[in-house]
């Protein structure tokens, strides 16, 4: 099984899937390898994605809080926050003067939950007003809402400081704080709330183990900080020439870079060369 990230791994900078790339994960598919999308993006993003490659097994999506299937959209799995801890990130959100955006499971209706727009920051407006499938709810209703995957908020890096400090001193919550892509430098930073244990390698592992697959089995490509966890789960952990130091340091392997055919360097090694067809590789399956 092959497990790939999206953005700064399977896409170039420009978004794309380059030729070279998309022919690779095409013949693993055709060797009989599974191979599925392992992203923070959600579902319509990854699709339009998994169908340019010919890719028809579920996808982990959301940073491995679900998995759906990638025709349907049919839930498989998710990783929701217990009502307790939602309440409490809601209410510490709002008291540090910030307004979350919860976003609900597809097996609830799915969509964005936020409080009321009045209550918006620049760049949170920014944000929310981009969305189509979003309503809007006191805090208290905000705070009572079910079947959450995850809490965000958007802000300046220095803004969101304090919030961010008081988060990572709860052990319950896993908090990452993501950086504004670099061609939208303007959008800010993005910290993001979720359960403890979620993660894309808790994820995939459920969804190899649906196919029969053990982890020892499967290659797990990335570059980025919540790629980590799935590369050390991972039999094979290989790391984008782009990626940060964490995950280069990590891997069992670096290739070159999203916008030098990576992917396509790490399957044709490490699966669809000679020696690897014919040692029956760890990621053959």
């Amino acid at each position: 099984m092959i497990a790939l990230d999206l953005d700064g791994t399977l896409l170039d900078s420009h978004g794309r899937v380059r030729p070279r790339v998309k022919e690779a994960v095409r013949k693993a598919i055709d060797l009989g390898v599974i191979v599925t999308i392992a992203t923070g993006r959600r579902l319509h993003f990854a699709q339009k994605i998994a169908e340019e490659i010919g890719i028809d097994v579920p996808l982990v999506l959301h940073g491995g809080t679900l998995i759906q299937d990638s025709a349907t959209g049919e839930v498989i799995y998710e990783d929701v926050m217990s009502p307790s801890l939602v309440r409490e990130a809601v209410e510490l959100v709002v008291n540090y003067g910030h307004q979350p955006v919860l976003f609900v499971s597809p097996s609830a209706g799915g969509g964005l939950l936020a409080g009321p727009p009045e209550k918006d920051s620049v760049l949170a407006s920014q944000y929310l007003n981009s969305q189509r499938n979003i309503k809007r709810l006191p805090y208290e209703d905000l705070a009572n809402a079910e079947h959450v995957l995850s809490v965000w908020v958007i802000e300046d890096h220095d803004v969101l400081g304090p919030l961010y400090e008081a988060m990572v001193k709860r052990p319950y919550y896993k908090v990452l704080l993501w950086e504004p892509e670099p061609d939208k430098p303007d959008t800010g930073y993005l910290l993001d709330i979720l359960n403890v244990g979620a993660s894309k390698a808790k994820a995939l592992r459920h969804l190899a183990a649906s196919y029969g697959i053990s982890m020892d089995e499967v290659m797990a490509i990335g570059d980025q900080i919540n790629d980590l966890e799935m590369m050390e789960a991972a039999g094979l952990g290989v790391a984008m020439g782009n990626a940060i130091s964490p995950v280069r340091e990590l891997a069992n392997a670096v290739v070159s870079s999203n916008d030098e055919d990576g992917v396509a360097e790490a399957i044709e090694r490490f699966v669809l060369s000679e020696e690897a067809v014919g040692d029956g590789s760890q990621v053959r399956r």
